[in-house]
C-alpha cells in the first residue's frame, strides 16, 4: 500500500510540475519540436469529463493548431487518449491538430504512436526528451526551458548543466527562486539519483537552498499521506494540484489575482474547482468565473 501511494504521489508531482512549466510555452522547446513559435495559448478541456485537459494547446505563428502531451510513464492507452484529444480539438476549432507526445520518463520508451482499427488509422509523433540536445534549452531566455534541460541529453556534462540551471535560478526573485528550486528537484526524480544528489550538492553552494519540508509536496502532500492514509493523501494532493493549476490559469488570463480569489481557490473542493475551470472558458472577467458561488 505504501509503495503504491509513493508511486501515485510521484506521478502526481511530476505531472503538476511539468504542466506548470508548459503553461509558459517555453520557446526553445517549441522551436525544436515544431519549428515555430506560439502565438496564443489556448485553454481547452472536456465540458463533461473530469480530469481531462490537454497539457498544451497553442496556435502557432504559422497558423497550425498544435497539441503537446507530456508523459512520465509508458501507457498502453496513449493512442486512445490522443484520439480523444484529436476529436475534441477538431470539433472545437474545425482544424486538424498537429499532435506530439514528449516522453520524459526514466524507463525505456515502449509506447506505440498509432491506433489501427478496421475502419480507422490514427497516428501522432512521440519524442523521447533524452534524445534532445540540452544546449538550446540552456541558452534559452525562458527559465522554463532551462529547467527542462535537466531532462534532455546531458551525459558527460551533468555538473556543467546543473550549474548553469542553478545560476539562472539564482538570478530571479527569492519567491520565484523557491518555486523553481522545488520544480528542479522534482524533475531530477525523473532521472538518476546521481543527478538528484548533484543538484542538491551544487545548490548548497548558491543562495537558493529551500527546506523541502516547507514546500507544497514536502509539508502538505507527503505528511497527509503518511499520517492520514493513502486515500486521504491522494485526495489532498490531487486537490492541491488542481487548485494550483486553476490559479495559474486565472493569473495567465486576468493578471495578478486579488486576495479574495486566492482564498476562494484555497478553500474550494474538487467540484468547485472543476466548475470554475469550465466557467473560465467563457468568462470575460475574473468575477464571472466565480459568479455562481460568490
Amino acid at each position: 500500500m505504501q509503495a503504491h501511494f509513493n508511486l501515485m504521489i510521484s506521478h502526481m508531482k511530476y505531472d503538476i510540475t511539468l504542466k506548470t512549466l508548459l503553461q509558459k510555452a517555453p520557446r526553445r522547446l517549441l522551436q525544436m519540436l515544431v519549428n515555430s513559435q506560439p502565438q496564443e495559448i489556448l485553454m481547452v478541456e472536456y465540458p463533461s469529463v473530469k480530469d481531462r485537459r490537454p497539457d498544451l494547446v497553442v496556435r502557432l505563428v504559422d497558423g497550425r493548431l498544435y497539441h503537446l502531451e507530456l508523459q512520465t510513464a509508458n501507457d498502453i492507452t496513449m493512442p486512445q487518449r490522443m484520439l480523444d484529444y484529436f476529436a475534441l480539438l477538431f470539433t472545437t476549432y474545425q482544424q486538424e491538430p498537429f499532435q506530439q507526445v514528449l516522453y520524459v520518463g526514466n524507463k525505456t520508451l515502449s509506447m506505440t504512436n498509432h491506433l489501427i482499427l478496421t475502419k480507422l488509422q490514427f497516428e501522432y509523433e512521440i519524442i523521447d526528451i533524452r534524445h534532445l540536445d540540452c544546449q538550446p534549452r540552456l541558452e534559452s531566455p525562458d527559465i522554463e526551458d532551462n529547467l527542462l534541460a535537466i531532462l534532455c541529453r546531458i551525459e558527460g556534462h551533468e555538473r556543467e548543466v546543473v550549474r548553469r540551471i542553478l545560476y539562472r535560478i539564482a538570478q530571479v526573485t527569492s519567491k520565484e527562486r523557491r518555486d523553481l528550486w522545488e520544480q528542479l528537484l522534482i524533475l531530477t526524480g525523473l532521472r538518476s539519483i546521481q543527478v538528484q544528489e548533484l543538484v542538491k550538492q551544487e545548490g548548497q553552494k548558491m543562495p537558493i537552498t529551500v527546506d523541502m519540508g516547507e514546500t507544497i509536496w514536502g509539508k502538505e502532500l507527503f505528511e497527509q499521506g503518511e499520517h492520514k492514509g493513502f486515500l486521504e493523501g491522494e485526495r489532498k494532493g490531487k486537490l492541491k494540484g488542481e487548485a494550483l493549476i486553476l490559479q495559474r490559469q486565472l493569473t495567465k488570463r486576468f493578471g495578478s489575482l486579488p486576495q479574495w480569489a486566492v482564498e476562494k481557490i484555497a478553500q474550494a473542493q474538487n467540484e468547485q474547482l472543476e466548475q470554475w475551470s469550465l466557467q473560465l472558458l467563457d468568462a470575460e472577467t475574473l468575477e464571472e468565473v466565480f459568479v455562481q458561488t460568490r
